[in-house]
């Protein structure tokens, strides 16, 4: 991994987007973000409860940056500094592999937010770090992130049996992939 992409956060703006750096002033919108029910139905994060748990995530989205392993963007739109949702690539070294993750408030759904966030994480993920693959896995049962992942150019790979728990269940999980001759 270049250490370049590691000197400064990678800031990517988009036709109505920015994704920027998550940081400790962002702590109010994370927890407004993971204490909806509806945000983390299909998600391994547990239903946050105390703003604590914002401030303890947001340290480690950045000891993740540090460490060279993960980019978690805050998605916020052009015109607002308030974080709606952020996405995460976490990269294998040797720039072999990435896996994205992402979440977004549900007044936000349906307007192809995650979708535009995705395609610019998709670039930058390509074609400044020269990823071969990037992965996402999602619950079976979350038909919408399977559409944004869909219409992403994603291709479904198979169903991971019972892979992931949360809400005290185990979850299948479903692959998905996109390689950079694809992309």
């Amino acid at each position: 991994m270049s250490s370049e992409l590691f000197s400064s956060f990678p800031k990517i703006i988009t036709e109505r987007l920015v994704l920027r750096g998550i940081t400790q002033r962002d702590s109010e919108s994370i927890y407004k973000l993971l204490s909806n029910p509806e945000v983390v139905k299909y998600d391994t994060f547990e239903l946050f409860t105390d703003i604590k748990q914002a401030k303890d995530l947001i340290e480690c989205f950045s000891e993740e940056f540090r460490r060279k392993r993960a980019i978690f963007w805050g998605i916020s739109l052009k015109n607002q500094s308030e974080i709606i949702g952020f996405c995460k690539c976490e990269i294998e070294i040797p720039k072999i592999r990435a896996d994205f993750g992402y979440d977004l408030r549900p007044e936000y759904w349906n307007m192809g937010i995650m979708t535009e966030a995705l395609g610019a994480v998709m670039d930058f993920t390509f074609n400044k770090i020269h990823i071969n693959r990037i992965e996402a896995s999602v619950s079976n049962e979350n038909n919408a992130s399977i559409r944004v992942l869909e219409k992403s150019g994603f291709v479904k790979e198979g169903v991971l049996r019972k892979r992931n728990y949360w809400g005290g269940n185990y979850h299948d999980m479903v692959i998905f992939s996109i390689l950079r001759n694809e992309y």
